[in-house]
C-alpha cells in the first residue's frame, strides 16, 4: 500500500469553535515545548475521517518569524505522522516558548511521546522516527 504524505485540508483545524472545544476536554499533556491537547470525535456524526490538528502560538513565544518555523515543524511532524494516528483523533497543540531553540529531533521526540501517552497512536503500530522528509 503507497502511503501519501499530504497534508489535506480536512486535516486542519481551523474554526474557534473546534479549538475550544478540544481544549475544554480532558486533561493535557504538557512538556517544556507545548501542551497537547486531544479529543476523540464521535465517527458516525462526521464525514472527516482523518486525524485533524490545529496549532496556536501566542506572542510571547517569539516574533512572527519565530512562531511561524515552530508551527511549520509540528505541522511537517503531523504530515509524516498522520498514517500512525487514529482516524478519528482531533489534536490542538498550544505551542511554548522553549520550542523555539529546539532541535527538529527533539521536536520529534517529545511529539511522539505525546501522541503515545495520550493514546492517538492506531493499535499495534509503533511511531516510526523519520528525521528526514522521505522522498
Amino acid at each position: 500500500m503507497v502511503r501519501r504524505f499530504k497534508l489535506r485540508p480536512v486535516s486542519r483545524l481551523r474554526r474557534n469553535a473546534d479549538f475550544l472545544q478540544i481544549r475544554s476536554h480532558g486533561k493535557p499533556y504538557r512538556c517544556q515545548y507545548f501542551a497537547l491537547f486531544s479529543r476523540i470525535r464521535a465517527v458516525e456524526g462526521t464525514d472527516v475521517l482523518c486525524p485533524r490538528i490545529g496549532i496556536s502560538a501566542a506572542r510571547r513565544v517569539g516574533n512572527a518569524v519565530t512562531r511561524n518555523k515552530i508551527k511549520r515543524r509540528f505541522r511537517e511532524l503531523f504530515r509524516l505522522h498522520q498514517h500512525e494516528l487514529r482516524p478519528e483523533a482531533d489534536i490542538v497543540l498550544s505551542l511554548r516558548q522553549p520550542a523555539g531553540k529546539a532541535s527538529y529531533q527533539e521536536l520529534e521526540q517529545r511529539f511522539l511521546h505525546a501522541l503515545k501517552f495520550k493514546k492517538l497512536l492506531k493499535r499495534n503500530e509503533a511511531p516510526e522516527e523519520r528525521s528526514q522528509v522521505e522522498e
